[in-house]
């Protein structure tokens, strides 16, 4: 199949008359969410202030006559070591082509495209779907001028009714979320194994409310309950918007400690009016969490990483509000 679409490179700055046709373009693309859910995205506001607020964004957009027919966007991320030593790396996301032209050559050429002018200024890169996605980079890399991502690890999303009646209670106190210190990364403090973090950030460009640490009293645990729909919101089938929240970038001692910070987040986000909660939780760390919720209903679904260069504990950098 011949393609002959232009590709394009816009900046945020760039991107405002494209993002009435890119809300149009994205209308068609429906995502896995589990075995029997599905949903569609909606960027209500500037388009890629969803994701300028990771880092520095930039939408590769392809057009045929005027017609967005494909798109890939991309971030560059700023990652901070334990040690104070930082690199930049690229999460290439919201990768979509239009139905008539899956299978020519536009995806290939969009990564191509994108991977070459980003390769000069960044260590590594990573990509996210949700579990039972058709495509995954895997199909679309490996390619003249692309490296190969390989399945670098797995996430979990864990749904709770934010109604739900929780069997235990914790002290939790609540924090504003502090920008000042975004330029070392987000987090108020440090409990957990020493990992690398997210900094340069702005979670406020996603969020309809204001985004609030959680910090369990007893066990230090501590967590940012935020939520996207200022710049993404979901919708199934029936044009019903799933209005999650979200609770990310934890950090821990011990990952059972995740749940004693749940019942406050939940109880906090229903009186917001959101529906659901999402935890993202590490593969690594599920099976003690789970163990922790054996009588809560709840769903979990699934989301796979792939990359380039990336260390294995990159599970723990990736949460439910920025996939």
């Amino acid at each position: 199949m011949v393609e002959t679409s232009q590709i394009f490179r816009l900046t945020a700055q760039e991107i405002a008359e494209f993002s009435p046709m890119l809300r149009d373009f994205e209308y068609q693309f429906w995502y896995p969410l589990g075995e029997s859910k599905e949903f569609r995205i909606e960027h209500p506001s500037l388009y890629t202030d969803f994701f300028s607020s990771m880092g520095d964004a930039y939408c590769f957009v392809a057009l045929r006559e005027d017609e967005v027919v494909g798109v890939l966007s991309a971030v560059i991320r700023t990652l901070v070591t334990p040690n104070g030593k930082s690199s930049q790396v690229a999460y290439v996301v919201d990768v979509k082509i239009t139905k008539e032209l899956q299978g020519s050559t536009l995806l290939y050429r969009l990564a191509r495209t994108a991977i070459l002018w980003l390769r000069p200024q960044i260590t590594s890169a990573y990509s996210v779907v949700m579990d039972g996605t058709t495509v995954t980079p895997k199909q679309y890399t490996g390619r003249v001028g692309v490296p190969q991502f390989s399945w670098s690890g797995r996430v979990h999303l864990l749904s709770f009714s934010t109604a739900t009646n929780f069997p235990w209670k914790s002290r939790v106190s609540e924090h504003p979320l502090d920008l000042s210190s975004a330029e070392t990364g987000i987090e108020p403090r440090k409990t957990s194994t020493a990992v690398p973090t997210w900094a340069l950030m702005n979670p406020l460009l996603r969020a309809q409310e204001d985004p609030v640490w959680l910090v369990d009293e007893q066990t230090d645990a501590s967590a940012l309950l935020e939520d996207t729909r200022r710049a993404k919101q979901l919708y199934d089938r029936q044009h019903t918007e799933y209005r999650y929240a979200h609770l990310t970038y934890l950090s821990y001692v011990s990952p059972e400690h995740i749940v004693s910070l749940i019942p406050h987040a939940c109880t906090r986000s229903h009186s917001s009016g959101f529906t659901h909660l999402f935890v993202t939780v590490p593969e690594t760390h599920l099976a003690v969490v789970q163990s922790r919720l054996d009588n809560i209903d709840h769903n979990a679904f699934s989301a796979s990483i792939y990359g380039v260069s990336l260390s294995e504990d990159f599970p723990f950098l990736v949460h439910s509000s920025e996939i």
